[in-house]
């Protein structure tokens, strides 16, 4: 087999992340039984109209991926402008998404109650050092991946970017381990390292390093939770590497279980749900416990739950291990923005955006946003004339 190349880990890192994320984005808050009874196994792009019929605003174009990629764009165009994640620009950037035309917040897709309230904050005139929510979700890790991209080995350029792109959504330490987990996946995945059980037992390493340096470096002022969850995250991903010979009916309980002991409000009856102490180490669980690329994220996003941030998470480390050819090829080619995606990728591995066509984020995402409001309009318009078989002509 011939050896991947740290560009071709970089395109499959991105493209992975947007590819496991549109798979998802239809399915997130679906249970793994739900699923199966809407779809059977889900192992290309849905629509979302059988499972939320009555949910309009939960239909998706298929192929376009959600909130999760859009903040991974804004972060990378940060990186390649600024050579490191600058917390005014990037809140600039989130500020200028959701000022621009679109319905709801702009162009920012499928956001969920704590962003909006970042946005709030944001728009008021409120610090980003100080607007991130104290809630410990996992929006911080689902954007990261582009900072273990562009930093690589540079460790504290790796730890800084990644606390000040997540400190402006997430205060709580675990979010920000949790950040640093997936940066410090990517970045070894983008290495060459071997995927195997030591894996895990690395990135605990890793994790619990940095979580200890949370407590200087001027950043325990801001930080919340240290007293009682500093090391909720490298727990948890030592535990996850004791579970790999376990069946996943046994693993599965037992990850939520591991999380719940780390603080999860409310309790995770199910190791997907978006607590960052349950979701990675299960993609990390679900990465060693499967053979390829696609048996990875086909097994993650049938789990259910945040499936589009699980999605995300594991297609971004799989697709840095695996590289790009091993993301099927109908995948990539049902995947809008592909080129704009492919061309961040390869200025990050780069680390220069010379001779690269990068689209403008706003107006992508605004044309994207426009595209699928059409799309859908002439879905429920077939819908109410001939039903759903004539609606599927268009999806």
């Amino acid at each position: 087999m011939p050896e991947t190349s740290r560009i071709d880990r970089a395109r499959g890192c991105l493209l992975g992340l947007a590819v496991g994320d549109a798979l998802g984005a239809p399915l997130e808050g679906l249970t793994a039984q739900q699923i199966k009874t809407h779809y059977g196994r889900v192992q290309n792009y849905v629509d979302g109209v059988q499972a939320w019929k009555r949910k309009p605003y939960r239909w998706r174009m298929r192929g376009l991926y959600s909130d999760d990629t859009q903040q991974s764009l804004a972060l990378a165009d940060v990186l390649l402008d600024r050579g490191r994640a600058d917390q005014e620009r990037l809140a600039e950037i989130y500020l200028a998404m959701a000022d621009a035309k679109g319905p709801f917040l702009g162009v920012h897709r499928g956001i969920g109650r704590s962003f909006r309230q970042v946005l709030l904050d944001l728009q008021q005139g409120g610090s980003p050092r100080w607007s991130g929510q104290t809630k410990a979700g996992i929006g911080a890790a689902m954007r990261i991946a582009p900072v273990g991209m562009y930093f690589g080995e540079d460790l504290d350029g790796l730890f800084r970017s990644v606390m000040e792109a997540s400190l402006t959504t997430h205060r709580d330490v675990r979010s920000l381990s949790g950040a640093l987990a997936v940066a410090h996946g990517v970045r070894r995945m983008m290495a060459g390292e071997a995927r195997d059980p030591s894996l895990l037992l690395w990135l605990a390493s890793d994790v619990a390093r940095d979580e200890a340096r949370m407590t200087t470096d001027g950043y325990a002022e801001v930080v919340i939770s240290l007293n009682q969850h500093a090391r909720a995250m490298s727990k948890a991903l030592a535990h996850a590497e004791t579970l790999l010979e376990t069946s996943r009916e046994r693993a599965l309980p037992a990850l939520a279980e591991e999380a719940n002991r780390h603080g999860a409000e409310p309790d995770c009856k199910r190791p997907t749900m978006g607590f960052p102490p349950a979701c990675i180490p299960t993609c990390l669980y679900v990465l060693l416990t499967t053979d390829s690329f696609e048996e990875a994220i086909i097994e993650i996003v049938n789990l259910g739950g945040d499936a589009d941030t699980t999605g995300a998470i594991l297609g971004a480390i799989a697709g840095a291990h695996y590289g790009v050819d091993a993301i099927p090829r109908h995948w990539l080619e049902g995947l809008q923005n592909r080129e704009g995606i492919e061309n961040r990728a390869l200025a990050l591995a780069r680390r220069s955006t010379d001779g690269l066509a990068i689209p403008d984020l706003i107006a992508t995402e605004l044309d994207l946003n426009e595209k699928e409001g059409a799309h859908l309009a002439r879905y429920a318009s077939l819908a109410r004339q001939g039903g759903d078989r004539g609606a599927n002509q268009v999806i």
